[in-house]
């Protein structure tokens, strides 16, 4: 075991005053209803605990219709159209705002209530404020789902009983009463959410960072602004704690990642090193680094080197937190792919059909090309998330010429990486914007020869075409079901 953590750490300390308060009779403005969880469950949260909700969203109330339904019976009210600062008049004086993680810091609502000094808080904030059960908290640019998965896999192997939430795709707010001070809560957290953490002093027991480069500037305007936002989850942090950081990130460095809090730290890396965590061994296990154990990963079922760091990260997060290697080794064998994570979905015609939708970045579409075992003609493109720059394409161009049999462009920035590919020498052709897919799709397949993947694994967001990378990610399965049926 790599130094355990306590199984009882508390919860964050010294949060403020509102998130901890009794809510009882207070209205707030839910600023964001949503199609994910977290709107619907910061309504019937408040429900439950006697608040009253006015919900506001920008969105067109059909495509909500869903989320209108799940609040049903809570007596919120509904506010559907522009969302502006005279929201904040049909609040009391006692009132507040609950922000969604879409709404942007500077949004005009978010501004006049700090003028007029209305509290302002957030879905993650409620819980991790009230939760009884110490917090195992990841974050970082790519990797945070799968190994905030890996992680709670590991831990109910370890017979913890764990909860899995947060930006992973599923609030706990309302399971607040059935998380006991036994448990364990591991929760995925965005750049988002952890911004609006950091002035209530959330310290999670364990704190993993997965990695940093830049993501979101669209939102945050600085590399600085998104790092400081990252490194919440390590400012509030004592030397009771641990934070597990990759062993060697320049990056991390140089945004003060290795010095913020005062955690004690374990490292990963996918291969070798000495020191205090663990890493990827030469033949694709796990080690502890210092040479007190480890295990093999034979029947891990999640491809590239990637991942096997992720699983490194996660294992010491959980060798911290008491799991044994035979535990670590359970609950990573136990994980299967996620949803728009490099997910096949279809195979026919001699073609495997790959979803990594989740790849917005040039770096993870890189690291896709590398993980899958199989030549590729990949999809890329998107919304460019750059703000006064456009994103830097070279990781995914350089893994393209290595590993890809040709690149289709899609969406907004599709033409211009093909122009790049085209001139490093790669065989590419520009899809014709759809949101369907499917000319995308047949372009890829008639350049594809038997045996090859065809991989969606665009390196840039899906908002210039589609609600989401998990609506992407699903278009291009249906597409590929349409072009080539089984």
């Amino acid at each position: 075991m790599i130094g355990a953590v306590s199984r009882t750490s508390p919860p964050p300390s010294s949060p403020a005053p509102l998130e901890a308060a009794d809510l009882a009779g207070r209205t707030a403005l839910v600023l964001g209803l949503g199609r994910w969880s977290g709107g619907v469950e910061t309504v019937r949260f408040l429900h439950r605990v006697g608040a009253r909700a006015i919900v506001s969203d920008s969105a067109d109330p059909a495509s909500l219709a869903a989320s209108v339904a799940a609040i049903e019976g809570t007596g919120a009210t509904t506010v559907f159209g522009p969302q502006t600062p005279a929201l904040l008049d049909r609040l009391p004086a006692d009132g507040f705002v609950v922000a969604s993680p879409a709404i942007p810091f500077d949004h005009p609502v978010l501004v006049e209530a700090a003028r007029r000094g209305v509290a302002t808080t957030s879905e993650i904030a409620l819980f991790a404020a009230r939760v009884r059960a110490p917090v195992l908290g990841v974050t970082g640019t790519k990797g945070k789902s799968t190994t905030s998965t890996l992680l709670a896999a590991m831990l109910t192997a370890s017979g913890r009983r764990t909860h899995l939430g947060g930006n992973v795709g599923r609030s706990l707010l309302n399971d607040l009463d059935a998380i006991g001070p036994d448990d364990a809560v591991v929760l995925e957290l965005s750049s988002f959410q952890l911004h609006g953490l950091a002035r209530t002093g959330f310290r999670p027991a364990v704190a993993v960072v997965t990695n940093l480069f830049p993501d979101h500037l669209d939102r945050h305007g600085t590399m600085a602004h998104y790092a400081a936002s990252k490194r919440a989850i390590l400012d509030a942090q004592t030397a009771a704690d641990v934070a597990v950081l990759p062993w060697r990130d320049a990056t991390l460095d140089g945004f003060g990642f290795r010095t913020a809090g005062a955690a004690r730290r374990l490292f990963f890396a996918p291969e070798p090193f000495v020191g205090d965590g663990v890493h990827v061994t030469a033949d694709g296990g796990l080690a502890d680094a210092r040479g007190a154990g480890g295990t093999d990963l034979a029947a891990f079922r999640l491809w590239g080197r990637h991942n096997r760091g992720n699983a490194a990260a996660a294992a010491a997060a959980a060798r911290a937190f008491g799991a044994t290697w035979a535990e670590v080794r359970a609950g990573a064998a136990s994980v299967r792919p996620l949803p728009h994570r490099l997910e096949p979905v279809h195979e026919a015609a001699g073609l495997l059909f790959v979803d990594d939708s989740i790849a917005t970045t040039p770096q993870s579409t890189a690291a896709a090309l590398e993980a899958v075992p199989r030549r590729c003609v990949v999809l890329v493109g998107g919304k460019d998330k750059g703000k006064d720059a456009p994103v830097d394409v070279a990781p995914l161009l350089d893994a393209a010429v290595a590993r890809a049999r040709a690149v289709v462009g899609i969406g907004t920035t599709g033409p211009a990486v093909v122009a790049a590919a085209a001139a490093r020498g790669l065989r590419a052709v520009a899809a014709p914007s759809a949101p369907d897919l499917l000319a995308a799709v047949r372009a890829a397949v008639a350049l594809a020869s038997p045996g090859d993947a065809v991989l969606l694994s665009p390196g840039f967001s899906s908002l210039d075409q589609f609600a989401s990378f998990a609506v992407r990610g699903d278009a291009f399965a249906a597409a590929a079901k349409a072009v080539c049926p089984a």
